[in-house]
């Protein structure tokens, strides 16, 4: 019954609440058997046409027309009416807190609302005066964890005076809002290698960090857990002499940096004494070959391998000294006849000062010996 006012945009402000009571004729076996679910009683909003306060006529009928009874009057014949244009518009929420004690060696982050935006609708008016909507949070005792209170909403206007008078409905009436009270703690940046020769220690290279420290902070009981923060890892397998490296923080779940604290850091090194040589490798060595699989390497020689080391070694490194190291197993073998190009390991076994740059492989006629493998599983069997 509301297409009249709502197809010139407006809605009803302050709905009224009305008792009417419906007087009827009818049949005493009808009658009798009535009740207000058989009734409707509405406003005749066909005077409407604009904003404003309108005294509407009532009407009541019969839900079902063909209801065996008479409707013949009222107690009451007219309602006032409040319309005005409706205004819907999301605000974001701020959270205002105060009064709040972090511990020494805590501090408080930025608190948050649960949900972030509230959407309100009402009459324009009122919702052109609503600057922000704030969630107003006040703890006064001296904490060491965090907080999560359950707090109303309040509408400001633009000069901050809380609005009362509106007629505003809202999604959302109170908010949880996350108080988040962290411990800051300063630990120590280390440094990852991956692509480390047996052997090797990449200490050897003297890696120097351009921060030693970070300044993390996090819930007390994670961050007492936190000796050290790694800054990142290093691939020994493409590294040059007199390079630097820059790396970018990554720290664990629920861990975060304090404001403007260290996130990124270079890795130098000293690698005074260090050279580069390149060696043409013979010697092959193939591990975890299956039995019934044959492997050949029709060059026997890996050429341009680069090595680094401290320039004496480098020097006095034998031909032979210079291992290409083939993995044989399954993870690496994809071929059961014929040729594949497989990778290979550089290893110095005479050597932990001394390690291989970059990525090799070698071409390998290949072979499996599928009979073999039958004959020895129906020995087994």
């Amino acid at each position: 019954y509301n297409d009249v006012y709502t197809d010139l945009g407006l809605d009803i402000i302050e709905k009224p609440v009305v008792n009417v009571s419906v007087f009827v004729q009818g049949e005493n076996r009808v009658i009798g058997g009535l009740s207000s679910q058989d009734i409707v009683v509405y406003p005749d909003y066909s005077a409407v046409n604009g904003e404003g306060e309108y005294k509407l006529s009532l009407v009541a009928r019969k839900v079902n027309s063909l209801d065996d009874f008479d409707i013949t009057g009222m107690s009451v014949d007219s309602v006032t009416v409040k319309f005005d244009k409706v205004s819907t518009q999301t605000f974001s929420i701020t959270v205002n807190a105060t009064g709040i004690q972090p511990a020494e060696g805590y501090y408080l982050d930025v608190a948050k609302a649960a949900p972030a935006e509230v959407t309100l609708t009402g009459p324009e008016a009122d919702i052109s005066r609503i600057a922000r909507v704030v969630a107003n949070v006040s703890l006064t005792e001296e904490r060491t964890e965090s907080a999560l209170v359950t707090v109303p909403l309040t509408y400001l206007d633009e000069n901050g005076e809380i609005i009362t008078d509106a007629n505003i409905t809202a999604d959302v009436t109170q908010v949880d809002v996350t108080i988040p009270i962290l411990k800051m703690k300063e630990v120590p940046l280390t440094v990852d290698f991956t692509g480390v020769p047996s052997g090797f220690d990449p200490q050897q290279l003297k890696p120097e960090l351009s921060e030693s420290t970070v300044l993390i902070a996090g819930a007390a009981s994670q961050v007492d857990q936190i000796e050290s923060i790694s800054a990142g890892i290093i691939d020994l397998s493409t590294f040059e002499l007199g390079e630097t490296v820059d790396l970018t923080i990554e720290l664990p779940d629920g861990v975060k940096f304090v404001e403007d604290g260290v996130q990124n850091v270079t890795v130098s090194f000293d690698t005074t004494g260090y050279v580069t040589r390149t060696v043409t490798v013979t010697e092959f060595n193939i591990i975890n070959k299956p039995a019934n699989m044959e492997i050949t390497i029709p060059t026997q020689r890996l050429t341009n391998v680069v090595l680094i080391g401290p320039e004496e070694e480098l020097n006095e490194l034998s031909p032979t000294s210079v291992v290409a190291q083939i993995d044989a197993s399954s993870d690496n073998i994809s071929v059961v006849r014929g040729q594949q190009n497989v990778p290979v390991r550089i290893v110095i076994p005479s050597s932990d000062s001394i390690f291989a740059t970059g990525s090799y492989a070698v071409l390998c006629n290949i072979t499996v010996d599928d009979t073999a493998s039958s004959s020895s599983a129906e020995a087994e069997s």
